[in-house]
C-alpha cells in the first residue's frame, strides 16, 4: 500500500475491502463499520479516515466500542462508505438507522460519540443464531426485546447481553401471542403488552404480590440463576406473565371503546383468576394496576379509518406511537423504571414537579408543562 508524504497510508478503495459483511437492519453504524473492517482485517480507524474523503481528518479514538460509541457520518461519507462496500448508499441508509434522514449531521465528516448511560439508549447485542457475532441494534428506547428467533433475549443494561431462553420453552410461547396481538391490534397491542411488562416487572421486584412467585422462581432456575444475577433475568422471566395480563388490558380497551367497561373492582377480580392471584382481588398489590386504570379510565369511542387506527387513538396520550413494527417498540403509559425505588421519587421534573403522571417516578421528555416537550423514547421508558 502507498503511503503519502506525510507517511500516511492510501485511502482505501473497494479492492482493500473485498468481504462485504451483511447488513443487518437496526444495526448501529458504528456496530456495522466495525464487522466491515474486522472481516477485512482493518483496524476500524484506518476505516473511518477513509471516509473523510479528501477532507482533513480529526482526531478519532485508537479504539472503539460499538457497545458504547456510535459513529455519526455526513451524507458525503455516506456516500464513500457506499463505494467501498460496493452497495447502493440508500440500501445502507434503511438499514443503519443513525444514518436515516432527520438525524442531525455531524459537525465533521466522521465523528465518534459515546451514548449516554441511560437506560433504553444504550444499544442492544444482537442474537449471535440470527445475526452474525458482536452485532449491536440501535434500542430506540428499549430496552430489551426478544429476538424474533424466541430463542434469545436482547439487552442492553449492563454493557449489553444476550440471555439464552431456550430452557425456557413458555418465553417463546410467549412471543409468538405478542405477535398475534400486534398483527391483530397493531402498535396499541404492543403498548398494552409493554403496558403489562411494567406491571409485572413492577410485581416481581415488590415480592409481595402472589403473581408468579413459584413459577419465576423456576425459571430463573433454569435461565442460570443464582449464577446469573436474577436482576438481569427478570425482563424475560415475566414476559409470560406480562402477554396474559395484556390480554386482560384489551378487553378493559374493548369495553371502554364501547361504553359498557367493567367497574375496576370487578376487572382485578377478573385478573386475580386470570393469573391465580387472588390477593389481587382483595386488593393486594394493585398499585401498578391503579395507575394503569388511571391512565385508561375514561370510556370514550375512538375515531380512525382502521381498526388498528382506532384502537390506538383510544390509548392516552402518554403512549407514543413507534416507528417501529414488532415487539417492544411501543413506549408504556407506566413511566416507573426498572431498576430505580418504586416509591420514591429519584429527580423531580422541573416543569411539572412530578405532578404529571408522565413524571410521577422521573422526570420525562413530554411532560406537557414542557415547553419543548419530545418523544419519551430512551429517557424513561423501562
Amino acid at each position: 500500500m502507498t503511503t503519502t508524504r506525510r507517511g500516511r497510508r492510501a485511502a482505501l478503495t473497494a479492492a482493500d475491502l473485498p468481504i462485504r459483511v451483511p447488513l443487518v437492519h437496526g444495526e448501529t453504524t458504528a456496530s456495522y463499520l466495525a464487522r466491515t473492517a474486522a472481516g477485512n482485517g482493518l483496524p476500524l480507524p484506518r476505516l473511518l479516515r477513509s471516509l473523510h474523503g479528501a477532507r482533513s481528518v480529526g482526531r478519532l479514538p485508537l479504539e472503539i466500542h460499538p457497545g458504547m460509541q456510535e459513529v455519526c457520518l455526513d451524507a458525503e461519507a455516506v456516500q464513500l462508505l457506499g463505494v467501498l462496500v460496493e452497495r447502493d448508499p440508500e440500501q445502507v441508509r434503511r438499514a443503519l438507522p443513525g444514518l436515516c434522514e432527520g438525524h442531525p449531521l455531524p459537525a465533521s465528516p466522521v465523528r465518534v460519540t459515546t451514548w449516554p448511560d441511560d437506560y433504553g439508549v444504550r444499544p442492544l447485542r444482537a442474537c449471535p443464531l440470527c445475526a452474525e457475532e458482536d452485532v449491536w441494534l440501535v434500542a430506540d428506547g428499549s430496552r430489551w426485546r426478544p429476538c424474533g428467533c424466541g430463542r434469545r433475549w436482547q439487552c442492553g443494561d449492563d454493557g449489553g447481553f444476550v440471555l439464552d431462553t431456550t430452557p425456557v420453552p413458555d418465553i417463546g410461547r410467549a412471543l409468538q401471542r405478542h405477535r398475534e396481538i400486534n398483527h391483530r391490534f397493531g402498535a396499541a397491542g404492543d403498548a398494552l403488552v409493554v403496558d403489562a411488562h411494567q406491571v409485572t416487572l413492577w410485581w416481581w421486584v415488590s415480592k409481595g404480590a402472589d403473581v408468579g412467585r413459584d413459577v419465576w422462581r423456576e425459571r430463573e432456575g433454569a435461565l442460570g440463576a443464582p449464577r446469573v444475577r436474577r436482576r438481569r433475568l427478570a425482563p424475560a422471566v415475566v414476559y409470560p406473565e406480562a402477554v396474559r395480563l395484556a390480554g386482560a388490558m384489551l378487553e378493559w380497551e374493548h369495553r371502554r371503546a364501547h361504553g359498557t367497561a367493567a367497574s375496576s373492582r370487578h376487572w382485578l377480580a377478573d385478573v386475580a383468576a386470570l393469573l391465580g392471584a387472588p390477593g389481587l382481588a382483595e386488593g393486594h398489590h394493585t398499585d401498578p394496576l391503579e395507575y394503569w386504570l388511571e391512565a385508561h379510565g375514561l370510556t370514550q369511542r375512538p375515531e380512525g379509518r382502521t381498526a388498528a387506527e382506532r384502537h390506538w387513538n383510544l390509548l392516552p396520550a402518554l403512549h407514543h406511537r413507534p416507528a417501529e413494527r414488532g415487539p417492544f417498540r411501543a413506549t408504556s403509559c407506566l413511566r416507573w423504571v426498572y431498576g430505580l425505588p418504586l416509591t420514591s421519587v429519584t429527580r423531580v421534573c422541573p416543569y411539572c414537579e412530578g405532578r404529571a403522571p408522565s413524571c410521577r417516578w422521573v422526570p420525562a421528555a413530554d411532560c406537557p408543562a414542557n415547553p419543548s416537550p419530545a418523544s419519551p423514547r430512551g429517557a424513561t421508558e423501562g
